[in-house]
């Protein structure tokens, strides 16, 4: 879930304290940021809830990778099918273009490939 917080820190970097649903006058910027508007804030809050599903499906495709890194050390040779499976793990975004959270903002709309044996 994407926060107030969330989308002001993206804004204007740096440390920031505060409450993570606003309002703004209760963050404390620590870094002497420019505060942004209202209307920048709610810009930046709808950018970051659009990218989320493409940012999760990211690092789940990521642990899968580093979880099958076993399979390309090099003092083995991988198979025809290990290769496939990690070559499908990095397409995974292009090939899911209509990736989604659903309701309980868990993955939906992805097709992931199957680990060989």
């Amino acid at each position: 879930m994407i926060t107030y917080f969330d989308a002001v820190h993206a804004l204007v970097g740096g440390q920031l304290i505060g409450p993570t649903n606003g309002p703004l006058s209760e963050i404390n910027f620590i870094d002497g940021q420019v505060l942004p508007s209202e209307q920048e804030i709610q810009a930046k809050i709808a950018e970051l809830q659009a990218a989320e599903p493409m940012r999760q499906l990211r690092i789940k495709r990521n642990q899968l990778l580093a979880q099958s890194d076993w399979m390309a050390v090099s003092d083995r040779t991988m198979s025809t099918e290990q290769i496939a499976y990690r070559q499908s793990l990095r397409d995974i975004p292009a090939n899911n273009p209509d990736v989604a959270l659903n309701e309980a903002g868990e993955l939906i709309n992805v097709t992931w490939p199957t680990e060989p044996q």
